[in-house]
Order: C-alpha cells, then structure tokens, then sequence
C-alpha cells in the first residue's frame, strides 16, 4: 500500500477516535449535571467537575490514607454517639437516685462497690468475708447475719477502716446503713419457715463417750485414744465437721470390743448399790421360768439397740442381728459371749455413731421433728449425751411434742448435773477457755504459780457457771457479778482476805475490780501470752466473743510485736503498741482492739492485780471507736453492761450453732431477736435463751436433705 493511503487512514482513525472522546465525554458531563442537580446548586457542580477533571489520578496509598481519615470520623462519631448515651442514662440514673436513692441497682451497689466489695471480693477476702457475693438484695438477705455484722461496722464508723484510701461521705453512709436496715428488715418472721440445712451428726469424743456411760455406767473414757475432732464456728459438734473416715470404723470396732471386754470382766465384781452398772445393767434380766437362752439374748439386744439406737427399733433389724447370736452359739460361743457380739454390732452400726433423723420422703417442705429425734435434740444440747430414761418414754408416748412438757424438761434438765456438759463443751468454747489446763505461764516470770493455784483457777469460771446455769440466773454475771468462787490460794492470789482452806467457797465481792468471767483469772490468763499480757487478743476477745464483732484477721505481711531490746530504755506495753500501730495496716483494727484490752491492763499475764510496769504507772484507759471514753476495769464494765443487748445477741448466736450442730442461717435472725426479747423480759435469765431456742421453728423442725 502506498505510503499516502497509510497516512490517510490513519488521519481517519485519529478523527473517528476524537469524535467518540467528545461524544462520551458530552454523555459523562450531562450525567454528572444530571446528578448535580439534585445534589448542590449548579456552580458547585461545575467547580467540582472542573476540579475533578484538574486533578491528579489518586494513588493507591492516597486511597488508603483517605480511607484511614473516613475511619477514624466513623470512630470519633461512634464515640461521641457512646459518649453522649453514656450521658443520658448517667442523668437519668441520677435523677432516678434522687427520687429514690436507696435503689440496689442505680445507687446502693455501686456505693458497695466502691467503699466495701474491692475488700471483701473472692476467695481471698479480708476477714474471710465475701461480701460481693451477695450481689442482689434476695442474696444480702439469704446472708442476714453475716450483713448484720456489716451493718454495725458500717455503722460505728468501723468500716471502711480509717487507712482505705476511698471514706464514704456521710451521706454515703447513711444511705448504705439505711438500705442494709431497710432490706434486713424485710424478713418476715411470721412466715419465715425454713430451718436450714439438715446434716447427719457423727458422735464426737465427749458425746461417744458420755453415750457409752450411759449404756453400760462405766467410765471407760475410750475416745482419749480416737483424734481429736475438727472445730467449725468455734465448736466440736457442726455436722459438717464430723466427718467418718476408715480409720475411724475401724477405732471404733476396736473400742467396741473393749466394751464387751469390760462388761464381762464387770460380772464378777460385787455392787450392792441400787444403781445397776456394768454386767448387771446391760445383760441383767429375771428369768422367768421357761425362758430360753435365744429369748433373753433377743430381749437383752432389744432393750440395748433401743437406748443405743436413741429411739425403739423395729423386728426385723433384731430378727437380723440375733443371726449373730445363732452363728456365735453353732461356733461353740457361750450365752454371754454370743450376746456380746450382738452388742458389737450395735456399736459400730452408723446408727449409733451418726445421729441420722428420720426423713418423710413425701415432703418437699419443712415439717417437725419425730418425737425420738427431738428427745434427742433436747439431750445432746444440754447434756452432750443420749435422751435419758425420762425423755425416752415421753418421746414413746409423744408427749414430748408438746410445748409445757419441752419447757419442764428443760428446767429440769438445766438442774441436773449432767448440764456441766453446757460448760465444758459450750461456754469453754464460745469463751475461749477450753485449753486452760494445758496453758502454764512462763516461770522465769511468775515463779509463785503452781498447781494449787492453776487447779484453783480452773475451777472458778465452772463454779460460776454451774451457779448460772442450775440456779437460773442472769447471764449479766458473766460481765459483773457480786460474787464468785474462791479457796485460800486463790482469794490470796487476788488480794482478797478472810478466805481459808483448800475448798472453794462461794464468796461475796465488794470490789467490782472482781467478779464475773471477764476479770476472773482464767479468762485473763487465756488471751495472755505466757510471759506477758497480750493487749490485742484480749480487746479482740470482748469485741468478739461479748459484743460478737471481732477485728478481722490480720494480713499475713503484718510483722508481730516486737520484743523490746534489753539495751534500749524500758516501754510498757501500751508504748509499744503505740509505735507498732502507726503501720497504716495495723491502725485501724488496732483502734477497736487496744482499747478494750487496755481496760484489763491493770491485770498481769496470769490475772494478778498490779499497778505499773517497769517502773511505770499502768494507764487503763481508752476511747472506743464510737467516742466512748473509760478509765479502768470497773468503768469498762459499765460499758458493756450498757450494751448487754449486744451481749445477749451474741450469746444467743453462739447457742444457736451450738444447739443445731450448724453454721448461722437466714431464719436464725428471728430467733435470736426472740431470744433477746424473751431474756430482756425475764432479767436475762438463762434458761430465758435455752427456751427460745428449743421452741424455735428451726429446732422443732427440718428438711429433707438435698442431694
């Protein structure tokens, strides 16, 4: 092809090419125009086409940079829409505080999360105390006690502890205090019928033994030999505790043997007392003429399971043990032998060793006790041991369900000796002086102190206690009395005259500086240390054990107090604690502890009366927590005297546990109020809080268990 044609078709190609550019580019502006239109007015239109068609083509890293801007608007929208909602429900929230500001939700529990749950949150809570728990009003009010002791620490300013960064304003505390008093107030003890948690009781050591007595009336004492049993709420005999290992069964076969043993070897021995024991109360019986050896062992196991079993046992459970009787006799055993190893059987079976109620499988709901387990109740609370023969035949005829008759046993019951069990196993516990026969000070220090005066110290609070307890009378003299027990060594060892001899002797007091368990020196001895007093342990103990709000345990980084060195000039004790507690950590438990403590300071370590040291006068005063001001024992005294209420709260609690084998339940708020009210109408009364207790709903009643 000629090189003009070349040229021309390609001049045709160029014009063709430019007209289809015109044409599209006319099409893409009417379009744009089109769109514009709608959008802005026409000049902004033609600007920013003009802009557009100006305009450099965008990069990729343009696309991402803008794309970047474009998030970072949306987040910074999305925020301040967050922001903005988060304002709204704010305001609203406040306005609905204001209109009611003991709200759980929209005020009370975020004032619980600041100033109480950052302390007292999981498994590692202060005190042991786990408070965020509860974390609605149904719950605080499933967990009343443990929420009534927050309240009174809330209340007295005690909590949060002076060294918490974040103080509750009054009016905070005020609002926390009135909803606790508000949402605790609503249980309603006119329809509150839940006795709580239901557990199978296994015998503990005093109770074993106390039941073997009364089976056979022989002291045996076999359970010194079992190990000692778990404590739990301060006391041996929570269900929860006493639990039944291998091992156990297998103490408990061998001691069994060593019963039989002992009955036997019992049957030759001469009792002309009216009061059959050994062999004669268990395998004595007339023979009546005819009578065979397989009808006296069936009526002597019969009568034996029936007081070891605590309630009559059926036919066929004696059918089945008198087996035992017929293979002993075909392996050549004698009647005595053979009957022995029925007895065996009874005393390993968990029907002696566990206290198991009986159940009523058809109901969901709570419903009484049987007669035989009430009876068993009533015994094991006051006496430690089995229902006696009087309690037994009045759960046989029923008549032990009714209200006069539960009240006249328990008079009579509170007057019988048997009720000593109350003191070794109840108040020892609950006040703390359970181990005093195996505490002895230092005798470096205290070189005067010997056994007379360690047995006579022993003997005090018991004495002071059987008074109580057999004589009916205030529990106020736990805290002041004008009385107590002394012989010559202890009257000497408290300055006191005109007392002689070995035997103690009740005597009349006219110092106050005496009388009552507080300053007797058993009590003062057991929260000292053997060389010195202990101020802490001691203002703890009245915190706790009479006013029933102890200082939680201290942080396990808290150093001890140190002991002073010879090298440095002397410090009495209230000097030392005075510098230990200006650790931040220490200060604020230390202010509800120490001052009650330093009211007793005037007593040394083994309760001896004194009036300095090291060469220093003893100051005895101190400012509780409220305010309070005292100067002494006498006026510390008065003190509590005047909050006896308090103390018969605490007594009442600690019955509570005590005589359900449990730990505190919702419920057990009624019957403490009640025990209060009834003490507070009968001058405090001991026997007042027994009945209380023992005509409680959760004492007459129980529950299935819940597997």
């Amino acid at each position: 092809m000629s090189p003009i044609f070349i040229k021309l078709a390609s001049f045709f190609v160029r014009i063709k090419a430019i007209s289809l550019l015109v044409l599209v580019s006319a099409t893409t502006v009417s379009a744009q125009q089109s769109v514009d239109n709608e959008k802005a007015p026409k000049v902004e239109s033609v600007e920013v086409a003009k802009d557009s068609e100006d305009s450099p083509k965008e990069t990729a890293k343009d696309a991402e940079e803008r794309k970047k801007k474009e998030e970072k608007k949306a987040r910074e929208l999305e925020k301040k829409k967050e922001r903005d909602k988060e304002i709204a429900i704010a305001k609203a929230k406040a306005k609905q505080a204001e209109e009611d500001p003991l709200s759980f939700d929209r005020n009370i529990n975020g004032l619980l999360g600041r100033y109480c749950y950052k302390c007292h949150n999981g498994d590692k809570a202060n005190g042991d105390v786990n408070l965020a728990k509860d974390s609605n009003p149904r719950l605080i009010l499933e967990n009343a006690i443990v929420w009534e002791s927050a309240l009174s620490r809330v209340e007295a300013h005690e909590m949060p502890p002076e060294e918490s960064k974040q103080q509750p304003s009054d009016k905070d505390r005020e609002l926390i205090v009135a909803f606790l008093k508000k949402t605790l107030g609503q249980l309603n003890c006119e329809t509150q019928n839940d006795p709580g948690k239901p557990g199978a009781r296994r015998l503990n050591r005093v109770e074993y033994d106390n039941s073997i007595r009364f089976l056979t009336g022989l002291d045996l004492n076999l359970a010194d030999s079992f190990p000692a049993d778990a404590s739990s709420y301060g006391f041996d005999n929570i269900a929860a505790s006493l639990t039944l290992t291998p091992l156990q069964v297998e103490q408990y076969y061998q001691a069994a043997q060593k019963v039989v043993a002992a009955l036997v070897q019992d049957k030759s021995r001469v009792d002309k007392s009216d009061k059959p024991i050994g062999y004669r109360k268990v395998y004595f019986r007339t023979v009546r003429p005819g009578d065979s050896e397989e009808e006296i062992a069936r009526e002597v196991i019969t009568r034996f399971a029936n007081r070891a079993f605590r309630r009559l046992v059926d036919k066929e459970w004696i059918d089945r043990v008198m087996a035992i009787y017929h293979r002993s006799r075909e392996e050549q055993l004698d009647h005595d032998a053979s009957i022995g190893n029925m007895i065996v059987s009874v005393l390993i079976s968990p029907r002696f060793l566990v206290r198991i109620e009986q159940d009523r499988v058809d109901i969901e709901e709570a419903y009484p006790v049987d007669a035989f387990d009430l009876a068993s109740r009533l015994s094991f609370f006051l006496w430690s041991g089995p229902p006696d023969e009087a309690l037994f035949k009045l759960a046989m005829n029923g008549e032990i369900l009714k209200e006069e008759v539960i009240e006249q046993q328990v008079s009579r019951m509170l007057k019988d000796p048997q009720s000593d069990a109350l003191i070794s196993n109840f108040f020892a516990a609950w006040l703390q002086f359970n181990n005093l026969e195996s505490r002895s000070p230092d005798k470096k220090v205290f070189a005067s102190y010997d056994d007379r005066l360690h047995k006579a110290i022993i003997q005090e609070p018991r004495m002071l206690l059987q008074e109580i307890i057999r004589k009916d009378r205030p529990v106020t003299d736990l805290l002041d009395a004008n009385y107590t027990y002394l012989n010559e060594v202890l009257a000497q060892h408290y300055g006191i005259e005109g007392v002689a001899g070995d035997t103690m002797t009740r005597v009349e007091l006219t110092d106050r500086r005496r009388g009552g368990l507080l300053t007797s020196a058993a009590l003062l001895m057991a929260q000292s240390d053997p060389s010195r007093t202990n101020v802490p342990r001691r203002g703890n103990f009245i915190a706790g054990a009479v006013l029933g709000s102890p200082a939680p345990p201290p942080p396990p980084d808290v150093p001890e107090l140190q002991e002073p060195d010879p090298n440095d000039k002397p410090m009495t004790l209230r000097e030392r604690l005075a510098a230990h507690s200006t650790n931040a950590q220490c200060a604020s438990c230390h202010a509800k502890m120490d001052p009650l403590g330093f009211g007793f300071e005037n007593y040394d370590a083994i309760g001896a009366w004194r009036e300095s040291e090291v060469g220093k006068a003893i100051d005895s005063s101190g400012k509780l927590p409220n305010g309070t001001t005292f100067s002494g024992p006498v006026e510390l005294k008065d003190i509590l005297l005047d909050r006896k209420d308090e103390f018969a709260k605490t007594l009442a609690t600690q019955m509570m546990i005590y005589a359900l084998g449990r730990g505190p339940f919702a419920s057990d708020k009624c019957v403490i109020e009640d025990a209060v009210e009834e003490a507070k109408a009968n001058d405090y009364k001991f026997s007042a809080f027994v009945r209380a207790i023992v005509l409680s709903y959760p004492f007459l009643n129980r529950k299935n268990p819940e597997f």
